[in-house]
């Protein structure tokens, strides 16, 4: 996997959209939409951290912009922690919500950590004096009403989300919190504050969600669509199904239920954490979302909190009221007149892929396209094959991850992300002595089922990370290597050449027919923004 400390640094005169600096990770998203404008806040990493307690002592950053795609960037962090020890954001300025408050003024509420008191998490309010949150007061800790603190445990109370509820009146608070009682590992629950004036909050009577299934529902957030229904998104650091997940019901107090959707309510994977969202400026049906996709360090084989920020993503609700998410239209903008040919055979946009008892692979030659960022789109026009698929970092040996696409029912498929090689169990592991690395994500890193492909399929790849766009799903993963580049290295005990290729084909037991092919290169690192 890629390593934080490998990043190369970028000219000076490109603005940052994925991270403020390569020493320092974007993580958790606050996004609010005032007029035209959004306002991306995000939680940011002291430089050339990695674990807990240094790297979340984290601040603030503001991103900006009006089309999704050309970001500004604030010269300096929002809100910092605090230099005093006992300064209760001393230790993380961590996840809140942006919300204009009765005067019209932008009101900040963030998690303030501070180790020296047991890692005590608060919540505390910061003001601004206009709109557009200019400049913010220091903050202070809210004040409230109600036995509903004591009903939680002591630690736990964190990631506050504050929107204005119209039909009632008065702001709503959810507070990512655990239960005082209960199964160790599934207290996770939402707490429910409201208030009318964002001065002195009052407690609900009772959690506004405890689903009894994790261990701590992060970030989350709640919002209505057209459709009348309400949809409450949290992330789940916790198996089975982590990552960010949505629920849905007819009424914002709940009860909120699990989608049937082939996903379990998952918007992508585990590594497409703590997003959270803001109404599309041109369409309110609409919903944009921002994620951050996890950075990994090679030494240590570890995931760390934090990494690069993923493509913004849209997101919209189907006739069943379904969750759907798909790029940002605005982002094809980046890949105009970058088109490369080479990957497909001729020049219709067709190819076809076959293998009769087998699999087989083909990988085409990218000439400068091995080093630019990539938009690869295609078309399913007939499958007759068990599976077909996209080959990433993949060597001579096979040895990579692949992007399989696996026939389910009528139109319909299952698309999963896969690792490398499955371990073994351990008497076969003995016996060879191949005992394979057992990551936290498994085998399948990513799993959709019953995704309809008719409107075919977006792949990103942003140097080492991959953005996967299909049915309504997406798929996010940091892939091995740095620069996502070709890597050619000679092995002089066996005296051959070991490749590893960035993409290709591969197709099983069968016949694929590929339409609308088309790659095209450049644009994300030729634009302000995305650059990693």
């Amino acid at each position: 996997m890629g390593s934080i400390d490998q990043i190369p640094t970028p000219p000076p005169e490109r603005a940052l959209y994925s991270r403020v600096s390569p020493a320092q990770a974007a993580a958790d998203a606050i996004p609010i939409l005032i007029e035209d404008t959004y306002h991306l806040f995000h939680l940011t990493t002291p430089p050339f951290t990695r674990h807990h307690p240094p790297r979340l002592r984290s601040c603030w950053w503001r991103l900006r912009s009006r089309n999704l795609v050309d970001w500004e960037r604030d010269p300096q962090p929002i809100i910092k922690p605090r230099e005093s020890p006992s300064a209760q954001d001393a230790d993380g300025v961590w996840t809140g919500a942006a919300v204009l408050g009765p005067d019209g003024n932008m009101n900040i509420f963030h998690t303030g950590y501070n180790l020296s008191q047991s890692g005590k998490q608060v919540i505390l309010r910061a003001r601004a004096q206009d709109r557009h949150g200019s400049k913010f007061q220091p903050g202070c800790e809210i004040q409230f009403n109600g036995e509903g603190r004591s009903k939680l445990e002591d630690i736990d109370f964190r990631d506050p989300f504050v929107f204005f509820h119209e039909s009632e009146a008065q702001y709503w608070m959810l507070v990512a919190s655990r239960l005082a009682n209960g199964p160790f590992w599934s207290r996770g629950c939402v707490a429910l504050l409201k208030s009318t004036d964002l001065e002195t909050w009052t407690f609900a009577p009772q959690p506004l969600y405890a689903p009894n299934d994790m261990f701590c529902p992060e970030c989350p957030e709640l919002f209505t669509l057209p459709n009348g229904k309400w949809y409450l998104v949290y992330s789940r650091f916790q198996a089975p199904n982590a990552g960010t997940v949505y629920r849905f019901a007819d009424s914002p107090y709940g009860p909120f239920r699990i989608p049937r959707d082939g996903s379990h309510g998952r918007l992508d994977g585990r590594r497409w954490y703590a997003a959270k969202s803001c109404p599309k400026a041109a369409d309110r049906s609409k919903r944009i979302f921002f994620g951050w996709i996890g950075d990994y360090v090679e030494d240590e084989a570890k995931w760390l909190w934090g990494g690069d920020f993923g493509i913004p993503r849209e997101v919209y609700a189907d006739d069943k009221g379904y969750l759907r998410i798909t790029t940002v239209p605005e982002v094809d903008q980046l890949f105009e007149g970058t088109s490369k040919p080479g990957l497909i055979s001729g020049s219709t946009g067709e190819l076809s892929l076959s293998s009769a008892g087998s699999t087989s692979t083909a990988f085409p030659g990218l000439g400068i396209a091995e080093t630019e960022d990539l938009l690869l789109r295609f078309d399913i026009q007939q499958c007759d094959a068990h599976s077909f698929g996209v080959l990433l970092q993949v060597n001579d040996t096979e040895k990579g991850h692949r992007l399989k696409f696996t026939p389910s029912g009528e139109n319909t498929y299952t698309v999963t992300l896969l690792t490398d090689v499955a371990a073994l169990d351990d008497f076969w592991a003995d016996q060879y002595d191949l005992h394979l690395p057992r990551p936290v994500d498994g085998y399948e890193l990513v799993r959709h089922d019953g995704v309809n492909l008719a409107g075919g399929v977006a792949l990103f790849l942003r140097e080492s990370i991959l953005e996967c766009f299909c049915g309504g799903r997406s798929i996010s993963f940091r892939l091995p290597g740095s620069a996502g580049l070709t890597v050619i290295t000679a092995d002089t005990e066996e005296g051959r050449v070991v490749r590893s290729r960035r993409l290709g084909w591969f197709v099983e037991d069968g016949e694929i027919e590929l339409s609308n092919v088309s790659l095209r290169y450049g644009g994300l690192l030729s634009r302000t923004g995305y650059a990693v």
